[in-house]
């Protein structure tokens, strides 16, 4: 109708630019349009002893607007457009030729819809068009047409496959890409879980660089109720013997219900959980523990119980490995005085594996006993004063020890210690602690995740105080004494009290609690820690936690578990002097491997004249030396790309030297697997698609609404254009709006009997 009506799509007004092209001015027109109405109100005032002064309004302003309307059209309005030039310019039409193309709906798959609508479009462009087509899979293939396709590809590179089109088509008149897929993009940021998005926006940037429409078709339904997948696993790489790690799974499902989840380690099941499908947003996180055996890798199979109808049952399966540290995290604890929270934090710590505890216990002001020490020499005076004693530990906790006992230099290097060389520090209460030890006036403080302030009374009080978990701390594997999180909510609230309680002062912003007291004037922060640097801080505002061990059977283990997992936080995310990742943990269907390395010096500066080299371990046992490169964009970091062919577990032993001094050597995993790319994510990523479609001008489609793509791509800027003026003044709306103008006024007159 609208293009009957206006005579020309409604895309070429949307593109478009109306002017008059009578060569009269536009001022004359707008004087004229405003003569007229005059001229004819004063005609008609003159008959007003026939009609009332309403219904000559009404007259005047029918007649004023056909002479309106017959004036613009005497100033020759045309619509300006720029127009393709009939077979100057080309069009690709790709097919996305990936294994989830497979996948049917009502017994048709999206292969053939695609090939189908890109058979429609190419019969409406074919004469003015050359077109160019090409099927996007591991690569893009290039093809005389799309009869004869070949074997689906496991893997579906949409972004880079059109970053690749744009550029081998760089500076020819390509008028638009039509790409006809389920946007399933399996390109590395899809396949890593902490990657939320398939395309970054520098490759968003350059594709809108190229200044070519890129039009989507988007195939499949965009939730599947008869598959559910695991779509993510979030879990830590590394850890310590016996600690336990948090590991965050989001589920996508379509419908609603209850589901079992099984962690594998080989044959193993190290972990189960039943879990309630949330209602409506199809997609679910589940938290679940996992427990670190002996020094090793742990290999961990993610199964997610496959519902009735579960079309991919690849999907419900995630792989994630878990290295168990074999080097133990040192932590160095200073204590002012001998007392019972020490005696059984250290034998927590005993039992801990993992973690070794130097302790410094000072006897008399002058007189430090000391445990864990390398050799008699080591810390013989006390706390250290150098950058290499101090920050040779992992983490550092100070108990009952007044602020004074430390030098300016020393509250500096703590200070530091967190900010800079990225430890993590831990504060215990005490009479001669936190602001009761003067640490409020201290550069310390300002690393603290709670705000000291000076009082009058002493803060720290012998009184009874009972441990209360928050919201938060019912999640954190630090407060977690059981798995279940009633039975963990249950267990802490039967806790014996705590002998003592310090009131520390507010948490600062962005610090987070985990316990807090309950005392006879209210509640209270008790254990709160916060990032601070590159480091953390911890503050635990009691030194009774010993109660929780006197007062319960011996073979009860809360307060040891409680600080064996405590000792093992605040050691665990201390910054290393190297450090090796890669960029991702599990490539699917994709041997390319990054391998970053990050070299600190002593001081935990970034070191730029390293020799980083290894060796790459293949899953049959073959090796091959490797070389890591420094980069040129970030001090200190490393770099190289390998090929890992074959499937299995690949082994990295990377070494870090300087001035031929050994740095550290480290030993890091990944996992090779084939043949599964394609069964995530099978419900179609519109998101994706309408996106795509948006930063480069074009626009996303679905096979019902296809039919009007080859219309826009005629009314599109991109390519060889030329500027047309196409007439306006015989549309055929000008003449039914004359029409019905002049009719209505006839029609009054009738009425009112003044013809």
């Amino acid at each position: 109708m609208f293009d009957w009506l206006f005579k020309y799509p409604r895309t070429d007004f949307q593109s478009g630019e109306v002017l008059f092209a009578s060569g009269f001015p536009i001022w004359l027109l707008i004087a004229v349009l405003i003569l007229v109405p005059l001229v004819i109100g004063a005609s008609l005032w003159r008959r007003k002893q026939h009609l009332s002064t309403a219904r000559l309004s009404v007259i005047w302003l029918l007649q004023s607007s056909i002479a309106a309307v017959l004036l613009c059209l005497l100033w020759q309005p045309v619509l300006k457009v720029k127009t393709l030039v009939a077979g100057e310019n080309s069009v690709a039409l790709l097919l996305d030729n990936s294994a989830s193309m497979d996948y049917q709906d009502n017994g048709i798959s999206r292969r053939q819809r695609a090939l189908t609508s890109i058979e429609d479009i190419a019969q409406s462009l074919q004469d003015n068009f050359q077109l160019d087509y090409g099927t996007i899979g591991a690569s893009l293939d290039w093809r005389d047409n799309l009869q004869q396709l070949p074997a689906a590809s496991n893997r579906s590179l949409i972004t880079r496959s059109l970053l690749e089109a744009m550029d081998q088509v760089r500076g020819s008149p390509l008028a638009a890409i039509v790409i006809a897929t389920d946007g399933s993009d399996n390109s590395p940021a899809v396949l890593d879980p902490d990657s939320s998005s398939a395309t970054s926006s520098t490759s968003w940037d350059t594709l809108a660089s190229y200044g070519v429409p890129i039009h989507s078709i988007g195939l499949g339904r965009e939730a599947l109720s008869e598959d559910s997948e695991i779509t993510a696993v979030d879990l830590a790489a590394s850890t310590l013997p016996g600690s336990v790690e948090q590991a965050t799974l989001t589920l996508r499902h379509g419908s609603e219900g209850s589901t079992r989840i099984k962690v594998y380690a080989g044959d193993k099941i190290i972990a189960l959980k039943d879990q309630e499908l949330s209602q409506g947003s199809g997609e679910t996180t589940v938290n679940l523990d996992i427990t670190a055996g002996e020094a090793g890798l742990q290999e961990l199979r993610f199964e997610l119980e496959a519902g009735a109808g579960d079309v991919a049952l690849q999907n419900n399966i995630r792989r994630k490995l878990l290295q168990v540290e074999e080097q133990e995290r040192r932590i160095l604890y200073f204590e002012g005085e001998p007392r019972w929270e020490y005696k059984f934090i250290r034998r927590a710590a005993d039992l801990s594996k993992g973690v070794a505890l130097v302790t410094i216990l000072r006897t008399t002001p002058n007189k430090f006993y000391r445990q864990g020490i390398e050799s008699p020499e080591q810390h013989a005076s006390g706390f250290p004063e150098t950058k290499a004693d101090m920050y040779s530990y992992d983490a550092v906790i100070i108990g009952n020890v007044e602020s004074i006992s430390l030098n300016a230099s020393q509250q500096q290097l703590i200070h530091d210690y967190v900010s800079e060389r990225g430890g993590t520090l831990l504060m215990l209460a005490g009479s001669r602690a936190l602001s009761d030890g003067g640490w409020h006036n201290s550069p310390v403080a300002k690393a603290l995740p709670i705000l000291l302030q000076q009082s009058p009374a002493p803060t720290f009080e012998r009184i009874r105080a009972r441990a209360l978990l928050t919201a938060t701390g019912a999640s954190s594997a630090i407060t977690r004494l059981d798995n279940d999180p009633q039975a963990n909510a249950r267990l802490w609230s039967e806790l014996p009290e705590l002998a003592d309680f310090q009131q520390t002062g507010k948490p600062k912003p962005g610090a987070t609690t985990l316990l807090e007291a309950t005392i006879a004037n209210g509640t209270h922060p008790l254990l709160t820690f916060q990032r601070y640097g590159n480091g953390n801080s911890y503050v635990f505002a009691s030194s009774g936690s010993w109660r929780w061990q006197m007062q319960l059977p011996s073979d009860d283990l809360r307060h040891e578990i409680f600080w064996q997992q405590l000792l093992q936080a605040i050691s665990a995310t201390s910054e290393q002097q190297l450090s090796v990742s890669t960029d991702r943990q599990v490539y699917l269907d994709d041997p390319s491997v990054t391998i970053n390395a990050r070299v600190l010096d002593s001081n935990f500066n970034p070191l730029t004249t390293a020799t980083v080299t290894g060796t790459l371990v293949a899953p049959n046992g073959a090796s091959q030396l490797l070389e890591l490169t420094a980069s040129p964009d970030t001090a200190g970091n490393y770099q190289t790309t390998l090929s890992a062919p074959a499937t299995g577990n690949w082994q990295l032993n990377i070494k870090a030297q300087h001035d031929n001094k050994e740095i550290s050597t480290i030993t890091r995993w990944f996992h090779r697997e084939d043949g599964t790319a394609e069964s995530y994510g099978l419900a179609q990523n519109s998101g994706f698609l309408k996106q795509l479609s948006q930063v480069t001008g074009g626009q996303y489609w679905t096979a019902d609404t296809v039919n009007d793509l080859p219309a826009v791509i005629h009314a599109a800027k991109a390519g060889v254009v030329r500027q047309q003026s196409l007439p306006l003044w015989n549309a055929p709306l000008f003449f039914l709006l004359l029409l019905g103008l002049k009719l209505g006024e006839w029609l009054l007159r009738l009425l009112w009997g003044r013809l």
